[in-house]
């Protein structure tokens, strides 16, 4: 049988997650950078900015309903993720290719921001996919690592989409530009179609094959077990302190995507060319530098501390804006600035996004880091939206104060963070399961139960 698995390859896993974020990036690096800075560029206002932003990350929200969904129905034999994986890849190239063909976008905004909200949603249950194959087949000490080398393919592919897609909207129009990135998606849905989850599972329905003991054994048997087994882990002090520190981030990171290419375009007179080449090259080697060290540093240092000490940089330099506009049209300094806070950003998500996993019970992982992401994009949803109503009644100086205080916010709750604690209140969720398990077992069969399947402990 091919050895062509994720779970039994570093390697595979390390550069199918690459591919399969690097895709993600493109349709994100047109909708939430590109569109929206040639949106600016073409006169629209900040509303609308705002509002297309939210719209095309709203349906990220809905990855709440796509996880316990692949939870509970898949096509085994396939494995756990990837029917539902290269399905929405399906969509996303079909959605790419009707965005392409809107007539008149800019003049036509009901149609057009449709079509954004559907073809995310397909985004958003690849992205659900593509995790819950990470959270069951990456090793406890490769999550970093992982998280590491996911985001920073994201990044790489939002920055190259970014750059590439502003060059070739303003040169060959449109649909051009979105047809040639279609294109691109198509070569990177190659790598899932040739890879297993598991060894012995088949590629395609019609292939030779049969699901894993291993996909078997992780499958729930109804809604009640995923829903009360959720509950119990996301019911934790540390779950809740965790996701409502992820969607404050969010919130601080959504308002400055949505603000800055408002801000350097209309406020600093740049063009959409001159944000996008900045935004995307701060991108692409902040993300260069993750894939090596992001995910080495969440381990070195501590994933809690390392995160405050990002949450600290950040407030610190909007803090440094608001009291010295001068820099505001000194290019070369605002360009330094957009670099470092684009740096530290990426750094955090990866620490950000490791965390999650370690908050995660293993019986769950999916769906629970599937809620935690959602948390994420609720926040970015919510930090776009109120772009508007504040800029309505804001100076750029209190944008930026505002932004400062969500930061500040997140990075004194990030303090009461124990994640020591919350792995020994798993374990005894885990060890009250397995007794309720042996419980059942024996009052039903009379005899010691067979093997329930206990996932692996948990480190912090």
């Amino acid at each position: 049988m091919p050895s062509n698995s994720l779970s039994s390859s570093s390697p595979l896993r390390y550069g199918t997650y690459g591919a399969l974020y690097f895709m993600q990036g493109i349709p994100q690096g047109l909708q939430l950078y590109a569109i929206p800075a040639w949106m600016a560029m073409n006169g629209l206002d900040a509303a609308v900015v705002g509002a297309y932003v939210g719209i095309c990350t709203l349906p990220w929200t809905f990855k709440l309903v796509a996880g316990p969904l692949m939870d509970r129905y898949s096509f085994l034999p396939m494995g756990r993720r990837r029917p539902w994986l290269l399905g929405a890849q399906l969509g996303l190239l079909a959605m790419m290719l009707v965005m392409a063909f809107v007539p008149d976008p800019l003049h036509n905004l009901p149609l057009f921001m449709s079509v954004s909200f559907v073809l995310n949603c397909f985004g958003a249950v690849q992205d659900v996919a593509t995790d819950g194959m990470a959270v069951d087949v990456t090793p406890l000490e490769e999550q970093a690592r992982a998280n590491g080398i996911m985001w920073g393919a994201k990044v790489v592919g939002i920055g190259a989409t970014l750059t590439g897609g502003t060059w070739a909207i303003n040169t060959f129009g449109f649909t051009a530009a979105v047809v040639g990135l279609t294109a691109v998606m198509l070569l990177v849905l190659i790598v899932p179609s040739v890879m297993r989850e598991r060894p012995g599972e088949r590629l395609f329905p019609w292939s030779p094959g049969q699901a894993s003991p291993e996909a078997v054994a992780m499958k729930p048997e109804s809604w009640a077990d995923i829903l009360l087994t959720l509950k119990s882990a996301f019911l934790l002090r540390n779950s809740l302190l965790g996701a409502l520190c992820i969607f404050l981030v969010g919130s601080a990171n959504g308002l400055k995507d949505a603000l800055l290419p408002v801000f350097t375009i209309q406020r600093l007179n740049w063009d959409n060319t001159a944000y996008a080449d900045t935004v995307a090259s701060a991108n692409v080697l902040g993300a260069l530098a993750a894939m090596v060290l992001a995910g080495w540093l969440a381990d070195r240092v501590g994933k809690v501390r390392v995160i405050s000490i990002y949450l600290l940089v950040i407030a610190l330099t909007w803090t440094f804006l608001t009291s010295a506009p001068a820099i505001w049209s000194a290019k070369g300094a605002f360009v330094g600035v957009i670099y470092g806070l684009q740096f530290m950003e990426i750094f955090m998500l990866v620490a950000i996004l490791a965390t999650a996993m370690n908050l995660c019970w293993t019986r769950v992982a999916a769906t629970q880091f599937t809620l935690y992401m959602v948390c994420n994009n609720m926040g970015l949803v919510v930090g776009a939206m109120v772009l508007g109503p504040l800029r309505a009644r804001l100076e750029w100086s209190g944008m930026f104060l505002f932004l400062v205080a969500v930061y500040a916010v997140a990075l004194l709750l990030w303090q009461l963070m124990r994640l020591g604690g919350h792995v020994h209140a798993l374990g005894r969720l885990e060890d009250d399961f397995v007794e309720r398990e042996a419980r059942t077992a024996l009052g039903r069969d009379g005899a010691i139960p067979v093997d329930l399947g206990i996932p692996g402990s948990i480190a912090p």
